[in-house]
């Protein structure tokens, strides 16, 4: 061994323990301060137990393990763990690991979550005011291994969420993957003469199997510009075996002295009294065999064949259309279309008026479809 490295050897254990000399009361401070602020959040509430909590010195993380929390009501919440990483009074990251809510005043329920990561949430311990937890603590939150069990098993999952509700930098979106909702256990627990209905509903949308599955994705943004505020919003829906929804959406917006684009995302009323100039709106179904599944049920419940049942339908099309126009001829008869299966997608688009209102769009919606300039294609 050098010279050197015996040096700086010698030197190695004297610096760590300087450092931990240094750094310790700041991180046995934000331990006592995490177990503090978790007991406030919940105090009133009931009985919060926590197992213990922890530093990592140099890593800068503090960790409150087993939290076990008992409401007045008789639900029962437990943490396995609750970290905060980075400076705590702004939280670079909070994690909690292990989620399990056991809920039984109507009907037994336990959920469970694998894992939660809020991104840069604000402060170490959620508001207690539900009106200022999306601003101070779900601006960026990632989900993943979801169940909802009820006594009869799981009636509900989800593989993964991630939520981005920051809007303040001019974008937002929520992607969720593998969401799945066992119908018929659900059915099983509703009043027992709305089960026929809900039954036949299920096995149109689920083709028989019981068992709703859907993965979702929408981002929306806003940019302001010299006199208005462009919005953007697009997104779609895809359960699995029955249908895809897909919309795009574009407006420039005039908005009221004082409202912030970001707000109208969270408080839609705020856009009917905003002045819309103009704008561009495109809804595309692409059908995944739901639609001739409708045939199938519409035919079965009016006892005619399926031919009969869309040639019905397409009569109805063309009286609709004489009433309100060929606009609303188009669409419905791009819905026969779907169902008889010579179009597998339709798409409507419309430009919204310069200078309008939302509101005063619905004071005559038989008129719509003309104020819009309403426009149906099928593929």
């Amino acid at each position: 061994m050098s010279r050197s490295i015996r040096a700086a050897a010698r030197f190695a254990l004297p610096l760590s323990l300087a450092v931990t000399f240094v750094t310790a009361p700041s991180a046995l401070a934000d331990s006592g301060r995490l177990e503090a602020d978790l007991r406030a959040f919940f105090a009133g509430e009931g009985t919060l137990e926590i197992g213990e909590v922890s530093s990592a010195l140099l890593r800068s993380r503090v960790t409150a393990e087993d939290l076990r929390f008992e409401s007045h009501d008789g639900e029962r919440l437990s943490v396995e763990r609750y970290i905060v990483r980075g400076d705590y009074d702004r939280p670079d990251e909070v994690t909690l690991e292990g989620i399990r809510l056991e809920a039984f005043l109507d009907e037994p329920a336990v959920l469970s979550i694998e894992q939660v990561v809020l991104d840069e949430p604000g402060r170490p311990v959620p508001p207690r005011d539900e009106e200022a937890l999306s601003e101070q603590w779900l601006g960026s939150l990632a989900l993943s291994g979801l169940n909802l069990d009820l006594d009869e098993g799981t009636v509900a999952s989800l593989a993964s969420l991630r939520l981005d509700g920051g809007l303040e930098d001019g974008s937002g979106s929520l992607w969720f993957e593998a969401l799945e909702i066992d119908l018929a256990r659900v059915i099983d627990q509703a009043p027992a003469d709305e089960r026929t209905r809900l039954r036949m509903i299920s096995n149109v949308l689920t083709d028989g199997s019981g068992r709703l599955r859907l993965d979702a994705t929408f981002d929306a943004e806003w940019e302001e510009l010299d006199d208005h505020t462009r919005l953007a919003s697009k997104g779609q829906i895809d359960l699995v075996d029955a249908l895809r929804l897909a919309h795009a959406v574009t407006l420039p917006v005039r908005l009221p002295e004082g409202v912030t684009p970001a707000e109208l995302f969270t408080d839609e009323s705020l856009l009917e009294v905003a002045t819309l100039l103009g704008g561009e709106l495109r809804l595309t179904l692409g059908d995944r065999g739901l639609f001739p599944r409708l045939a199938t049920l519409g035919a079965a419940m009016g006892g005619v064949s399926e031919a009969q049942y869309l040639e019905q339908a397409r009569t109805q099309a063309q009286g609709f259309g004489m009433m309100f126009g060929p606009q609303v001829q188009s669409l419905l008869s791009g819905l026969v279309q779907l169902m008889e299966g010579s179009a597998s997608e339709l798409e409507i688009s419309a430009n919204l008026p310069v200078e309008s209102r939302l509101d005063s769009l619905a004071d005559d919606p038989l008129a719509l479809p003309e104020r819009l300039d309403l426009r149906v294609e099928t593929r």
